[in-house]
């Protein structure tokens, strides 16, 4: 060999072909398969074990930084999974406190109340009024009575809301009355000026079922006389 010639590698095709396949397992993670390959083909020493040395060194790395990514990701999957129950069990609650904070009560034959405690903002009025309309629907009944005896305070939004509510209730053909007006709020609706005309207000929910019934009462009395003036002019 001369001295202007540089010393060269002669590598086979087989350890070619041995290094080519440990990349297409490294392709597709399958780094202990590239490893083994690359460890059977190293066993010669001379300058290509070199590359091939650092070509695992690179893909060792590589597969333990793969491996760690999945437990990153398995946690994360893990955390999630966990978050999704928690949320979940966090609407079942909510379900649960809303159809608290709305019962509804068939306290006569065909006769419904609302009993509404503490605060009632926009949200909480649409879900009563939604919740009332629809066990009206479904009972078939004649009169719904909102009881305000547990709000203490109202402003003009507030009296909206009921308002709103007790038209929503005509609307389906049945009666509505608002019950539970303490002096206070009946002072605080005149001094706002809330328009309650055509909306039926009364003291207590006592007062709201004795008017029911005299005006059940009353019915009665009326179609029984119609009947009996029927009969008799039939007669």
């Amino acid at each position: 060999m001369s001295e202007s010639e540089e010393p060269h590698v002669v590598v086979t095709s087989e350890r070619l072909q041995s290094v080519i396949e440990a990349l297409s397992y490294a392709s597709v993670d399958e780094f202990d398969s590239c490893l083994a390959l690359l460890e059977r083909s190293g066993e010669i020493r001379d300058e290509f074990s070199e590359l091939e040395t650092a070509f695992s060194i690179f893909v060792r790395e590589l597969g333990e930084a793969k491996s760690e990514l999945n437990r990153t990701l398995a946690k994360q999957e893990a955390i999630n999974r966990e978050l999704e129950a928690k949320l979940e069990t966090i609407e079942v609650q909510q379900a649960a406190i809303r159809e608290l904070s709305t019962p509804i009560i068939e306290v006569w034959a065909s006769v419904l109340c609302l009993p509404v405690v503490g605060i009632v903002d926009s949200q909480r009025s649409a879900e009563m009024t939604e919740t009332l309309l629809e066990t009206i629907v479904s009972k078939q009944a004649r009169m719904a009575i909102v009881d305000i005896t547990g709000i203490d305070v109202m402003d003009t939004k507030t009296a909206d809301h009921f308002i709103k509510m007790a038209r929503a209730v005509r609307l389906l053909g049945a009666e509505c009355i608002i019950s539970g007006i303490n002096p206070g709020i009946a002072q605080t609706l005149t001094h706002i000026g809330v328009d309650l005309t055509g909306i039926r207000t009364l003291r207590s929910l006592r007062d709201a079922l004795q008017l029911h019934l005299r005006e059940t009462e009353q019915l009665v009395v009326h179609q029984h006389s119609q009947l009996a003036r029927k009969l008799t002019t039939e007669a």
